[in-house]
């Protein structure tokens, strides 16, 4: 692809996907209406400019090889979101293979849905042994939550943005901004801990790239 087209490539993904809080006080229906006509993108993109300065300066743009090197620069927004959530079930992976009673298996397919629920139990993450600290903190975690569907989603989708974040900064940091403006902005200030070893992203990444996520939001 030439450097035109990749960065043509890289800021349409970006506007397109971008969470609607990264475009300051617009609401969130005239973000989606703006993304529509010419007019509206030209707005929405001097906005977005602000929340990822360092992704939209002209001067990077001579030096976009980077997008060709990591697909996800140019994945969807959906897709980010989706790739959050399975890598969060992935890390938690160790507290949903604890959890054997049947209303708690409902509750967790409910909460992120069955085909992400096998995913993440058919899926060994850390190759091996997992980490004491991780296995720690993702019992505990989940075991503060369990009892709301709707929070066991939240965690994972939160353990899953740092996952992702972290990893893509330890790529290049142009992906970490990318990857970024798919997340609303309160995202900016998490934890950047990873649990999930990098070539287990990778591996995700690699085969997202190839099909759809697990599964979708």
């Amino acid at each position: 692809m030439a450097l035109d087209a990749r960065w043509s490539a890289l800021l349409k993904s970006s506007l397109d996907g971008a969470h609607a809080s990264r475009f300051g006080d617009v609401p969130p229906v005239l973000v989606e209406r703006a993304r529509s006509t010419p007019l509206g993108r030209r707005m929405l993109a001097l906005r977005i400019e602000r929340a990822a300065p360092t992704l939209f300066d002209l001067g990077a743009a001579n030096e976009s090889a980077w997008i060709e090197q990591h697909p996800a620069a140019l994945f969807s927004g959906e897709r980010l979101r989706g790739a959050a959530l399975d890598l969060g079930a992935l890390a938690f992976s160790p507290a949903l293979r604890a959890r054997v009673d049947r209303s708690e298996v409902l509750r967790l397919r409910e909460a992120i849905g069955a085909a992400r629920v096998s995913f993440a139990l058919s899926t060994d993450p850390w190759r091996g042994a997992v980490p004491d600290g991780v296995r720690h903190c993702a019992l505990a975690g989940l075991a503060r939550v369990l009892d709301n569907a709707d929070a066991i989603a939240e965690l994972l989708r939160q353990r899953g943005r740092v996952e992702l974040i972290t990893y893509a900064a330890n790529q290049h940091p142009l992906l970490a901004e990318r990857v970024k403006l798919a997340f609303p902005s309160s995202a900016s200030g998490e934890r950047r801990d990873a649990w999930l070893p990098p070539e287990t992203v990778t591996q995700y990444l690699g085969a997202a790239r190839e099909s759809a996520a697990v599964a979708h939001l």
